[in-house]
């Protein structure tokens, strides 16, 4: 029996397919099996996978197209593997990542599913950028809110923790069927990411929009409401089935300050109020002793007062007034924040562009009078 299975769905993907079964292959961690659901493809994703000749291989042809959830249940319950490791037929996994996070998974036997950092590339394959997500298990069920913070295809998790526990994916949904099942799991089991970058994702947003359409909105804001309901009350989690607050919320979250700049800072304060009302009923939820839920709520107020001081920077040079409220709403979050080297840079900014402008009213002042002499 494989101590891994990898599990790939995939369906019409032969233009990355033959990159994605590379990754895997070339682990250094090497006691697993590779188990390729074939979901009815048309094009040549069938040729690509039998063109391998390595006894790692597993390939399930659909009879037709099941659809990426339903094709993902199904392997699980053929998978014979103890942890299962997800990959998708576009990404790529680089050579420690098995390792790794078996290593992992076996001195933290509380921990029943484990992500990672990745860096994101374009469909060229050049790299875009680099992704840190949240490493601890409290920090991820807080960040869990917001969005999702797992890759799909970083996974590792224990088929049979999860299976008797939780259950596999559920199959009302079509795009975001790991986001439901990652929150499930976080409710109830110990979670986490390794720090370190182990896969690299392919963006292509225009591809996702068309394959699923509003489906790519629309299924994340019914977790979101789900995972609220749970902590908050069904009630209070209807009066935000709009969406807009869970935007805003997100925004303020982990958002850049150009995705900001159109929340007023009454808004903004609205939105701030309301993040500190869900954080105790979170530490309520999750049972958090005091110790904990101030150790957190202190993290939460970190992040609050650095997106503040990103839009504060970014307010600057055009708007300082809006800056000064900005730089006053962090400070009340969080008086020590002055002492940041950042802070002080941007007070003396300030300072001296105030300075700057008291100089020249004075200078036109003067000037007048000598014109009126």
């Amino acid at each position: 029996m494989p101590k891994v299975t990898v599990l790939m769905a995939v369906y019409n993907g032969e233009l990355y397919l033959r990159e994605a079964i590379d990754s895997i292959l070339a682990q250094t961690f090497q006691d697993f099996e590779f188990l390729i659901i074939n979901d009815g493809s048309t094009d040549s994703t069938r040729e690509i996978i039998c063109s391998y000749n390595d006894l790692r291989i597993r390939l399930i042809d659909n009879e037709y197209n099941l659809g990426l959830t339903r094709s993902l249940n199904k392997g699980l319950k053929l998978a014979e593997g103890e942890f299962i490791a997800r990959q998708d037929a576009d990404d790529i996994s680089e050579t420690e990542r098995l390792a790794k996070q078996v290593a992992f998974l076996k001195t933290h036997p509380e921990v029943a599913l484990v992500g990672t950092w990745y860096k994101d590339i374009d469909p060229q394959g050049s790299l875009i950028g680099e992704c840190n997500l949240p490493c601890k298990s409290t920090q991820i069920c807080w960040d869990i809110l917001f969005y999702c913070p797992f890759v799909h295809s970083a996974v590792m998790f224990n088929k049979y923790t999860i299976g008797e526990h939780i259950g596999f994916y559920n199959e009302a949904f079509s795009y975001a069927q790991d986001y439901d099942l990652w929150w499930r799991i976080v409710r109830h089991l110990q979670v986490a990411n390794l720090n370190e970058y182990l896969i690299k994702l392919r963006i292509n947003p225009c591809s996702m929009t068309a394959t699923y359409g509003n489906i790519v909105d629309d299924e994340p804001l019914q977790i979101k409401c789900s995972n609220i309901g749970h902590l908050l009350g069904w009630e209070k989690a209807n009066t935000w089935s709009d969406g807009v607050f869970f935007k805003a919320m997100t925004l303020l979250w982990i958002g850049t300050p150009d995705e900001l700049k159109d929340l007023n800072l009454q808004y903004l304060n609205q939105l701030i109020e309301e993040i500190f009302r869900i954080h105790q009923d979170f530490c309520n939820y999750y049972n958090l002793d005091r110790e904990e839920c101030k150790k957190h709520r202190n993290q939460v107020s970190t992040q609050l007062i650095n997106q503040l001081l990103e839009l504060a920077h970014y307010y600057l040079e055009q708007d300082r007034y809006n800056t000064w409220q900005l730089l006053n709403r962090a400070f009340c979050l969080n008086f020590r924040i002055l002492l940041t080297k950042k802070v002080m840079s941007l007070f003396l900014k300030l300072i001296i562009g105030s300075r700057l402008v008291r100089e020249i009213q004075y200078m036109t002042q003067e000037k007048l009078k000598l014109k009126q002499n």
